[in-house]
């Protein structure tokens, strides 16, 4: 949606409104319980960043950068089923959007982390319903949050091993071949790669090659998926950046004086716009590269317009602030947790993630060229 900057005032808003009638009514319309595509994919893997992880930070010892963060504390997973709730590694009050994808698609949740998983794995298909990958802080860089956590590349790098697992268990290539081309990879990442301080080395060795950092960042994010492709993935559910200058952290700087960071919100903006680029191209030049492009960025840009409409009361302060840091666990997050967009500082409530995650899976607004039900019915 940043094509909307360029216009006259009263023509972007009057188009912006348009657009959020249009959502709201796909929220109604999805509503009702979510139609599974015939036959369900036979697997799920998952990368990505924080808004992915549901626990492959919690057993890491950082690095020379400090310590991972983590998610296995009170008051994390508050909301989520099951006793301790607080040990599932969600950056969340409960699922988070990998798990509503996955539901959809007719899992009962995301599949497992890799860190959980015994080595090697999988032993045998039966049972197996994917990995995920995904890693809080991780970047599409190595060095964003250099030795802290698990990058991109390395979460590639972590399914070449799945990969050849599964094609000993499945017994050779090319029933690892057709096995790969029906599972969905779903990944979202590229937030920390935007935010400042995330790159001590960068800071410390400038690249000076006439790039730009969204430039350099997709050429690395295209070479992890052309990566994935060669090993036999077809079907991409790529989520973009949301606005990061809208995070509570942003807002609630003492530095400023409050509201969204423009400048922020324009190079996520950017990022999205060389994303969608990247993948129009993958899906010109690479044999059966298929994808759905998830706007997290225009879906919360809609709700934020006019969040009652979602149910939302709250859109830019942390359900959970002081609270979801380890230091702090005794103190009490918001009550009425389904009215909050965010809930830390930097991640959002399992209410706005199943949103979300229903505007990518059955929508037309906010999932292009395909959402992701009709990706999944495509053929392989």
């Amino acid at each position: 949606m940043m094509w909307l900057s360029g216009m006259k005032g009263s023509i972007a808003v009057t188009i912006l409104m348009m657009m959020v009638s249009i959502f709201v009514h796909d929220l109604v319309r999805c509503a009702a319980p979510i139609e599974q595509p015939v036959p369900p994919p036979p697997a799920i893997f998952v990368f990505g960043d924080g808004t992915m992880d549901i626990g492959n930070n919690n057993d890491l010892t950082g690095g020379e950068m400090g310590d991972p963060p983590r998610a296995n504390h009170p008051y994390y997973g508050i909301d989520f089923p099951g006793e301790p709730q607080n040990t599932n590694g969600r950056f969340s009050n409960g699922y988070n959007i990998a798990d509503f994808i996955a539901k959809a698609l007719g899992f009962v949740m995301s599949p497992p982390a890799y860190a959980s998983l015994a080595n090697p794995s999988p032993t045998r298909i039966e049972g197996f319903t994917g990995v995920n990958y995904a890693s809080a802080d991780a970047g599409i860089r190595d060095s964003t949050n250099g030795n802290m956590t698990i990058p991109l590349p390395m979460q590639v790098n972590n399914f070449v091993e799945t990969r050849a697992q599964l094609k000993a268990v499945l017994g050779g290539r090319k029933p690892l071949n057709k096995f790969l081309s029906k599972s969905l990879f779903l990944i979202g990442v590229g937030t920390m790669d935007l935010l400042p301080n995330c790159n001590f080395y960068l800071e410390l060795f400038p690249i000076n090659d006439n790039k730009t950092e969204v430039q350099r960042l997709i050429e690395f994010y295209g070479a992890d998926l052309e990566k994935l492709h060669s090993m036999g993935a077809r079907k991409f559910a790529i989520i973009n950046v949301g606005p990061i200058g809208c995070s509570p952290f942003v807002q609630n700087d003492p530095a400023r004086n409050g509201g969204c960071d423009d400048g922020m919100n324009r190079l996520a903006g950017e990022f999205n716009a060389a994303l969608g680029s990247l993948l129009s191209d993958l899906g010109t030049r690479l044999h059966n590269f298929r994808y759905t492009l998830a706007d997290f960025y225009g879906f919360s840009n809609a709700t934020f317009v006019n969040p009652l409409a979602s149910g939302f009361t709250n859109i830019d302060t942390a359900c959970c602030p002081g609270a979801c840091a380890p230091t702090h666990s005794y103190w009490a997050p918001c009550y009425n947790r389904p009215e909050y967009w965010f809930w830390d500082e930097g991640y959002t409530t399992e209410q706005a993630d199943k949103l979300a995650a229903v505007a990518f899976y059955n929508g037309t607004v906010f999932a292009r060229p395909v959402n992701i039900r009709r990706l999944i019915a495509m053929k392989g």
